[in-house]
């Protein structure tokens, strides 16, 4: 277990931490310096009001870790690991500052980020099965007004995630399996949802609005529990599915 003035140091230095047990590092306080840390282990850190801001972990395991209100603005995580096999927990991001953050192949699985910012985070190959992104800000206020909204999703596994009444208009959800996630009035308004798994996803009262939906897979979706869908873009075989909820047969 590295020591706090060895961490410190090497904070300082500009030098990465690696092979670390980082579990004891007080983080409050922190000397100013871009830490990089590789193939590192945190247990049951709190990580508190920590300043994270353009952090890089790579191949890291954090496991029961509690980033409440830590600022993770434009950090990057690459390979690492946020799910407690033993208790099958996730970690708790809840209330951090993860604008413009980055989490590539990642284990995401079961993680809170209720109440947190996500404004342009990118969330690229990840495993993120039961995640709960409720109330997450994914929109940019302006003037005290919501502002645009801008996260990007792809090639990741969201299954039974909870999305309810996010703010995703214009988002990115490419290339997802969605499968029974939770999207209960939720705004998608031209997402773009291309190539994604919806089967049985919970869409009650979302509005899809223009949102692109070509080759996507909408098994059990039905339209009549949208607010709005006006203007989606769909693929020709998809028809079936789309009407089959009100009552038209579509044919050769």
């Amino acid at each position: 277990m590295i020591g706090q003035g060895q961490f410190e140091a090497l904070l300082v230095a500009g030098k990465p931490v690696e092979h670390a047990d980082l579990s004891a590092i007080d983080w409050s306080d922190l000397a100013e310096g871009g830490l990089v840390a590789r193939l590192c282990v945190l247990a049951d850190a709190l990580m508190g009001d920590a300043e994270l801001a353009g952090a890089r972990f790579e191949d890291c395991t954090f496991s029961r870790c509690r980033f409440a209100g830590t600022n993770l603005t434009d950090a990057v995580f690459l390979r690492c690991a946020f799910f407690d096999s033993e208790t099958r927990t996730g970690c708790s991001f809840s209330r951090a500052d993860l604008n413009g953050a980055s989490f590539e192949n990642c284990n995401l699985a079961t993680c809170s980020f209720e109440f947190a910012e996500l404004f342009d985070v990118t969330i690229r190959n990840c495993k993120a099965a039961g995640a709960d992104f409720g109330n997450a800000r994914f929109g940019k206020p302006i003037g005290g007004k919501a502002g645009v909204s801008r996260a990007t999703f792809i090639g990741s596994m969201l299954d039974l995630a909870n999305f309810e009444k996010a703010g995703l208009a214009d988002c990115i959800l490419t290339e997802c399996s969605l499968r029974q996630t939770d999207f209960t009035q939720a705004v998608l308004s031209s997402a773009d949802l291309r190539g994604s798994d919806l089967s049985e996803a919970n869409l009650d009262g979302v509005i899809l609005d223009n949102a692109d939906l070509r080759e996507a897979i909408l098994f059990g979706i039905d339209v009549t529990r949208l607010t709005s869908f006006e203007g989606i873009k769909v693929s020709s075989d998809q028809l079936s599915d789309i009407v089959r909820a009100i009552g038209i047969k579509v044919f050769p």
